[in-house]
């Protein structure tokens, strides 16, 4: 159990009584306090601080946050400071309580009242007293959809920005937001909405008008899943406080470890994966002393690596991201019944300068199934569809077919195309009968030859693609 105040220190007004509000002073006030009882705990960070009591019971928690706001009174009487006791300012948090109803709603601090919340902000992080963090995700995602209002209508199918830049743009203004504490925060329990306001940002990037599946998005952008990029962002900050065995973080990770935490658990056999995949491919890059600590399931032996171990690089992270969101897309496509699985990767789509947004949308439509074809379009509804064939007459007009087998596509396209698909997918010289052709397509979307060819495709005049529908005809099932 335990009671934790917010403090946010308020300048003093006059300009006689200026006094060093860097923390510094009211650290030595509660120092001698903190050092005869373990039971409080103060942090401070730039002009905000906290005062952190345990105990077992709840009369010992109120006997220490008592003693606690005591000092705290004490010294800010003695330097003339005034505590801005207003909400949102100066708080009081209970966590891990049996009666939450034994919890005073307000406390004296200086003569004022502090009260009682349910949940308060901490640099930037909204804390609940049950540490759900649905306060702060429904904060973040307010957040994204503000800025996501802002920038979507800037781009469209046929106009506006292009996929290279809304993918910049995205991880600029929205990553930022999203990702922030996101080691602390981020869970499954609290991200639904987060997830479908991201589907339709990749989608919108995409110039897709069906709803298509989430990962092949994914993949065709480059950008890896949310759950992905946040277990990076959380390796890359555990490797960085275990580097440093005297730094305030590595210890309280030590202390987690020895309470058996399951979250700091989890964050480091992430780490202890993607240090065991170093070993295997930047062999040079461990020490020698450090591959028998690596070759043990046990989690505490990490603490003691070394800091060349524990040094990482871009391309390293590059490279370990693709692994984990390939493992992860493999099993999350094979238990959906897909036969073919596209290869990922973290590079942006060659798509060269000055195409237009309608062609590099349709380039992109050749990637995914539920595009504006006439194979699909005939799947979709058959009243308004009467025929799924392509113009030329030869088969139903899909993907391949145009890449492949269309007369009315130059021979050398179709030639090279087939050359490329058969390359890029280890198929030999023919091109094999898959569940989603598109994979195969796909697969072939980060070569830059490819994707001119693609470009000259959707841009012949006699196959006259589809650019936009009018989606109230369509009855989709």
């Amino acid at each position: 159990m335990s009671l934790t105040t917010i403090f946010r220190d308020k300048p003093p007004s006059n300009q006689d009584d200026r006094l060093d509000i860097s923390g510094r002073g009211f650290y030595s006030s509660l120092e001698a306090t903190c050092e005869e009882h373990q039971q409080i705990t103060v942090f401070k960070f730039a002009d905000d601080g906290t005062v952190k009591v345990v105990g077992k019971t709840m009369e010992e928690c109120l006997f220490y946050l008592n003693l606690a706001m005591e000092s705290i009174s004490q010294w800010t009487s003695c330097w003339r400071m005034v505590i801005n006791c207003d909400i949102n300012k100066t708080e009081v948090i209970c966590f891990n309580s049996y009666d939450d109803s034994a919890v005073p709603s307000a406390f004296d601090l200086g003569g004022k009242q502090i009260q009682l919340t349910s949940h308060t902000r901490v640099l930037g992080l909204i804390v609940d007293s049950k540490l759900s963090y649905k306060q702060h995700s429904k904060s973040v995602y307010n957040n994204l959809v503000y800025r996501w209002t802002s920038l979507s209508r800037y781009a469209n199918r046929n106009w506006g920005m292009c996929q290279a830049v809304i993918v910049r743009i995205t991880k600029t203004i929205l990553f930022s937001t999203l990702f922030y504490g996101s080691t602390v925060w981020m869970h499954n329990s609290n991200m639904d909405q987060i997830n479908k306001l991201w589907y339709k940002v990749s989608k919108t990037a995409v110039g897709a008008v069906f709803n298509t599946h989430g990962a092949i998005l994914e993949v065709i952008l480059g950008v890896p899943p949310i759950q992905t990029t946040q277990k990076i962002i959380a390796i890359k900050h555990y490797l960085k406080a275990l580097s440093d065995n005297e730094d305030i973080h590595c210890r309280f990770i030590g202390n987690q470890v020895a309470e058996g935490n399951p979250r700091v658990l989890c964050h480091l056999r992430d780490v202890q994966k993607f240090l065991s995949w170093k070993a295997e491919n930047f062999r040079d890059e461990i020490e020698t002393g450090d591959l028998a600590i690596l070759s043990q399931r046990n989690i505490e032996p990490l603490l003691q690596l070394s800091q060349k171990t524990l040094r990482y690089t871009k391309g390293m992270i590059q490279l370990f991201t693709e692994t984990l969101w390939q493992d992860s897309l493999n099993n999350r496509l094979m238990m959906e019944g897909w036969s073919t699985i596209p290869i990922v990767s973290c590079n942006t789509l060659p798509i060269p300068l000055g195409t237009s947004r309608e062609v590099e949308v349709l380039v992109m439509s050749l990637m995914y199934k539920n595009n504006l074809l006439n194979s699909f379009l005939f799947d979709v509804n058959r009243d308004v569809w009467s025929s799924p064939l392509c113009p030329c007459g030869i088969e139903e007009q899909t993907s391949v077919h145009l890449l492949t087998n269309c007369s009315l596509v130059e021979d050398s396209l179709n030639v090279e195309a087939k050359r490329i698909m058969c390359l890029c997918n280890n198929l030999g010289n023919v091109l094999e009968p898959m569940y989603d052709a598109n994979c195969a397509i796909l697969n072939c979307s980060r070569d830059l030859n490819f994707i001119n060819l693609c470009a000259e495709v959707v841009k012949t005049e006699d196959l006259n693609l589809r650019k936009r529908i009018n989606l109230p005809r369509v009855n989709i099932f």
